[in-house]
């Protein structure tokens, strides 16, 4: 009997060295990765870093121009999308409007051949239905549905076929910010319930964070850095990641000591230190670096409180955010960084600072990164 491998028993998608080109343009770069089985892998990025593209070459609309492809353990190069065990949710949907729901829904099983009996098409259908809560809306148009409705019309019509990996490209993109975030937890919660491997494309860091098991930080055709949330906002790679998944105040300067301890030197001459990301090769003496800080690292008080280590500044703008008040600080410490103000929250019950008030800030050593400057 042939050894299964860890590798057959866990992944559900593998690129191996995938280069896909447009033209002069490498959309994809030499790119490897593997997704796990029942997982919730986003691919993260801003326009054009080759997410979008990566996630039609698993689907089958795109074909590489070399290194491998494997869907469920098999090579699908040169494999038609309709042959492989994928589906896919489009940004836009792409609902029929001439169908009713039900008969949007089971379009895929009416191309099946042999073909299903009607009542197992209509069993299924209901089904699907339920699963995205839109049971009794099988005879409505879609044109009569909101936007999130016709969302879970598209995502029932992807999933009534039962594929080992479900593809969205996306497809939050046109809902308001609430319906959005209600989206996202339903998107999540549903992932759970079918145990279906989903891979998800978004440029809305916050998208990837809170519906993520794993995610991959795409630039120019490359994975810069991948891992869980947590790992990757906690310990980025360099400031372009740390610049993606989440928020960061970053000041520049060059390193001047290396070690468990990375100072660098700003242009205003302030010394300033922090560790380095343990994710990232050892930086060099005289390498261009930036310190990040995330604004909830960052402490406020008023002059009058003579706290150790602090750095005075004034309060250029107060934004209440409900819960939290963001303020933007100028300082010395970043004047000359390329930084026009520092960005620190708080909680909103401790926020009592206007515009033009001085104040000083401090962090603990260990509260921020030293990364490269890239």
């Amino acid at each position: 009997m042939p050894r299964t491998t860890l590798q057959e028993r866990d992944f559900d998608v593998e690129f191996r060295a995938v280069t896909k080109k447009f033209g002069l343009v490498t959309a994809v770069d030499d790119v490897s990765f593997s997704i796990l089985k029942g997982s919730f892998h986003s691919f993260l990025g801003p326009s054009g870093c080759g997410k979008t593209s990566s996630l039609r070459l698993i689907g089958g609309f795109e074909q590489p121009d070399a290194g491998e492809i494997l869907v469920n353990n098999k090579s699908v190069v040169g494999v038609p999308p309709y042959r492989r065990q994928v589906n896919m949710v489009f940004q836009h949907y792409a609902l029929f409007p001439h169908m009713d729901v039900a008969t949007n829904v089971g379009y895929g099983l009416r191309q099946q051949r042999p073909r299903l009996s009607n009542k197992e098409i209509q069993q299924r259908v209901g089904d699907a239905l339920a699963l995205v809560r839109l049971s009794g809306y099988d005879r409505r148009r879609t044109w009569e549905l909101s936007g999130g409705q016709q969302q879970r019309v598209a995502l029932a019509r992807a999933l009534i076929n039962k594929p080992t990996v479900l593809l969205l490209d996306e497809p939050l993109a046109a809902l308001d910010r609430k319906l959005r975030k209600d989206m996202q937890v339903e998107l999540k919660t549903l992932q759970r319930e079918v145990g279906i491997t989903f891979v998800f494309v978004t440029h809305d860091q916050e998208e990837a964070l809170s519906m993520s098991d794993h995610i991959a930080v795409m630039r120019d055709g490359r994975i810069v850095q991948e891992g869980s949330p947590t790992e990757l906002y906690h310990y980025p790679l360099d400031r372009y990641v740390a610049g993606f998944i989440g928020q960061s105040n970053f000041i520049a300067g060059k390193v001047i000591e290396t070690g468990n301890q990375v100072a660098i030197r700003t242009p205003e001459g302030v010394v300033l230190r922090a560790p380095p990301s343990p994710k990232a090769k050892p930086l060099l003496p005289g390498e261009s670096a930036v310190l990040a800080l995330r604004p909830e690292r960052i402490q406020l008080s008023t002059p009058e409180e003579k706290l150790p280590r602090v750095y005075p500044g004034y309060i250029a703008q107060s934004t209440f955010l409900g819960d939290q008040t963001e303020y933007h600080i100028r300082t010395e410490t970043a004047e000359g960084s390329g930084v026009g103000a520092l960005m620190v929250r708080t909680s909103s019950a401790n926020s009592h600072f206007a515009p033009g008030e001085p104040v000083h800030l401090s962090w603990e050593e260990n509260s921020g990164l030293v990364l490269l400057d890239d």
